[in-house]
């Protein structure tokens, strides 16, 4: 079945054959003659609407004007070729979608293509070829990043200090489309100073222009993510107001993303990644380089913990320290004692455990003063003597000790005389020493850094720590800790009983842990107490 308009006319049976695709034919002045269901239906008009309507209510004029030319180039070619030109079909009342049109010329009852009746064509929407295609590209954009993610992994458990980590980041970030430059600043406590640390890629002029440009930098992206804790996305450096947008986009930066290198509460330095491309930090990329922000950061505190452990060479730092609101300052000040920090580990509730010293007080006197102290939620009396005790205390302020760990500090003493705190602290040789006065003055009112001096620390082998563990035991007691550990008396659940071992030894339970317990104790003391070493 067909029918005669004025002009030759596909067969319906034709139109309706191509099910899925728009199907259409247009007369000579571009008009709708025929639509299939199809066609109707992604042109959002009714079908009324449609015939007799020009092809160009979908499309907008620039669209209109690749398909005149398009058919233009037919016509002047004379042949039966099928063009492919892919437009907008602007949907009645609703958002456009990209179709692609295959069309060809409708020649006239003599075949001649001079004597055209019109065009007849297939309209197939490519909107979901076009978003399998978007998120493919977006994959393999998170794969790449995923990818450089990974070998920035293995580069950062392979390096032994911070300035390698540091490096190493930016080498293969710059390195990585669409990045450009990866940069790696710290700041001063106030945000007032922004110093330029590590860096890699394309413009290091960038950097030059930091260090001697008085930018202010207090509410930059670098110092948000820092007080925020999070990652601080500018999409476009050109349309920002900040005093650094000019020269960074001279440079080509487009957009950036700022992130805090941290591990808990210490934040060793901002990651700053600049691409050449505007909004190139989606949620996902930004997700992607927090979690290496989260490596990084906790890679930089076990290097620095672990030089500060290990190391050959250590700076040490003596400090004057005063604030009543301290325990241990404020105890020497109120009684006039002498007041020794012995030892302090980080109780689960991640409150303190403090073990202290007292002289020249009343116990009762120091015990009351402590319980009544704010922040200390537990008090435990060790020991006692007329003008002395030994105290643990448990204070709910984390003071400094757990961020100068995360810079790699150890506190060796700590004393208080009169209010004031005689603190000495050592550093790893490659710390960095503005950062623990910084650290100091933020907490106590009072902050003096006495003196500096870089020492040699002994490195004590395995059989002189041997050597030293016997100097400390008598026979028995090593006989009696040797055999307990051979026999699987320390393991859980234990091989040997007390009995069983005390058995063997041929001597009573009662010598056999009296015996054990000195031993235990004096390696323990070998191991923790300084004075005890060498």
């Amino acid at each position: 079945m067909s029918r005669e308009v004025g002009n030759r006319l596909l067969s319906d049976d034709a139109v309706v054959s191509t099910v899925g695709d728009g199907v259409y034919q247009l007369d000579a002045d571009g008009d709708f003659l025929s639509a299939n269901d199809a066609m109707v239906e992604m042109s959002g008009y009714d079908r009324d609407e449609l015939l007799g309507s020009p092809f160009s209510l979908l499309i907008d004029d620039e669209d209109t004007a690749r398909l005149d030319a398009e058919i233009e180039a037919l016509l002047s070619k004379g042949d039966d070729e099928i063009r492919t030109v892919v437009v907008s079909i602007h949907i009645a009342d609703r958002e456009s979608i990209p179709c692609e049109l295959r069309f060809s010329v409708v020649r006239s009852e003599d075949g001649s293509v001079a004597e055209t009746t019109g065009i007849v064509g297939v309209a197939r929407d490519v909107s979901k070829n076009a978003e399998l295609k978007a998120q493919h590209a977006e994959l393999e954009r998170l794969r790449r990043i995923n990818a450089v993610i990974r070998s920035i992994d293995r580069a950062v458990v392979r390096a032994e200090t911070a300035d390698e980590i540091e490096q190493s980041v930016c080498d293969q970030l710059a390195d990585a489309e669409p990045y450009l430059f990866a940069l790696i600043v710290r700041f001063d406590p106030q945000f007032e100073e922004l110093t330029p640390q590590t860096w890699a890629g394309e413009h290091e002029e960038y950097v030059e222009y930091l260090r001697e440009t008085n930018v202010d930098v207090s509410e930059g992206p670098g110092a948000k993510a820092v007080k925020t804790g999070n990652i601080q996305a500018i999409q476009d450096i050109e349309g920002g107001e900040y005093d650094w947008s000019e020269p960074a986009s001279k440079c080509g930066f487009e957009s950036l993303a700022a992130v805090p290198l941290a591990h808990e509460e210490t934040v060793y330095g901002v990651l700053a990644v600049y691409s050449d491309r505007p909004y190139a930090f989606d949620e996902p990329e930004c997700e992607l380089l927090s979690e290496l922000a989260e490596l990084v950061g906790y890679a930089l505190f076990a290097v620095k913990t672990q030089q500060a452990l290990v190391g050959e060479r250590v700076i040490e730092l003596e400090f004057r320290l005063a604030d009543e609101e301290y325990v241990i300052t404020a105890l020497s000040a109120k009684e006039k004692c002498t007041v020794q920090l012995e030892d302090a580990v980080l109780h689960p509730d991640d409150s303190l455990l403090l073990y202290v010293s007292v002289q020249d007080c009343d116990p009762k006197r120091v015990v009351e003063f402590c319980r009544e102290f704010d922040d200390v939620s537990h008090l435990r009396v060790l020991s006692t003597r007329e003008d002395e005790c030994s105290l643990e205390i448990r204070y709910g302020e984390p003071m400094v000790l757990r961020s100068l760990s995360h810079h790699g500090g150890v506190v060796k003493s700590a004393v208080a005389k009169e209010g004031v705190a005689r603190v000495k602290i050592d550093l790893p040789e490659t710390g960095d020493v503005r950062q623990i006065v910084d650290l100091l003055g933020e907490v106590f009112d009072t902050t003096e850094l006495v003196s500096r001096r870089t020492v040699e620390r002994p490195v004590e082998t395995r059989a002189e720590f041997r050597d030293t563990l016997d100097e400390g035991l008598t026979d028995r007691q090593r006989t009696v800790l040797v055999a307990a550990y051979r026999s699987g008396y320390f393991d859980w659940p234990r091989e040997s009983t007390g009995e069983e071992l005390a058995e063997s030894l041929d001597i009573a339970p009662p010598t056999l842990h009296k015996h054990l317990r000195l031993a235990e104790k004096k390696l323990l003391s070998t191991i923790f107490d300084a004075d005890n070493r060498g």
